[in-house]
């Protein structure tokens, strides 16, 4: 899991985007939390919910980041906080299991 706090501010997007969909074949989650009263407008763009994060001709092989913007919890108890930064990771490493056929932990 790589956390990254952010003012929102990204010097290249598509390279960005890039970097991302190659991660997304690896064991890898992306946390984005952004700080600060900035244009977020990137960070959701890669927080692809609806649709897998594409950039020219290739694709995402699954979503991997979850963004949140801390100002929205900044007034409630920090639980709130980490049940949204942590809500994605489950079905995260599930995708990943699925895609490379891993063989799921029995429980026992």
């Amino acid at each position: 899991i790589l956390l990254l706090l952010t003012d929102g501010i990204l010097t290249d997007m598509d390279r960005t985007k890039l970097a991302v969909i190659r991660a997304s074949r690896l064991p890898m989650s992306i946390i984005i939390v952004g700080v600060g009263r900035a244009d977020f407008s990137d960070m959701e763009a890669l927080d692809a919910d609806d649709a897998l994060l594409r950039e020219g001709n290739q694709t995402a092989m699954r979503d991997i980041v979850q963004f949140v913007p801390f100002s929205q919890y900044a007034t409630r108890p920090p639980e709130h906080l980490a049940k949204e930064v942590l809500a994605e990771v489950p079905t995260q490493v599930l995708e990943y299991m699925q895609a490379y056929r891993l063989p799921l932990a029995s429980r026992t």
